[in-house]
């Protein structure tokens, strides 16, 4: 039976990757071009050439499905009908849907790193290269 110590994450990493693996706390001191402080390290600043971020922590479009069960759904639209002017609800044209559905549209995810941010990264290979797994929730 494995003990906790050989299913911790860091663990893992260690038994997947060469050399030493380390779990370490940054703050993002720059996003273009990537640059990370490491928090007991004033010193050791990580850069884009040797960092890793997953998409998860970038701005990227994907396809997705929506409904609008609850909610609103609002348009902007002009008292003649056409597209431009804001109205939302005061306007000759309110249309009250029911049901919205969206199948396989685009949606753009704004989840970029910011600078203050505070991130976890795993140093891999000797500090050779560096992951940031995710950011620090506060």
């Amino acid at each position: 039976m494995a003990t906790e110590q050989s299913k911790s994450l860091k663990n893992i990493f260690q038994g997947m990757v060469r050399g030493y693996a380390e779990l370490m706390q940054g703050t993002v001191i720059s996003v273009s071009p990537l640059k990370i402080q490491m928090a007991n390290d004033e010193k050791l600043i990580i850069n884009e050439r040797i960092t890793v971020v997953p998409r998860h922590l970038s701005d990227y479009k994907t396809k997705a499905t929506y409904t609008v069960g609850e909610g609103v759904l609002d348009s902007e639209t002009f008292e003649d009908g056409e597209h431009g002017g804001h109205i939302s609800g005061n306007g000759a044209h309110v249309n009250k849907l029911r049901t919205f559905t969206l199948t396989k549209g685009t949606i753009t995810v704004f989840n970029a790193l910011k600078v203050g941010e505070i991130v976890y990264v795993l140093s891999l290979n000797d500090g050779k290269l560096y992951y940031v797994l995710d950011r620090v929730v506060e």
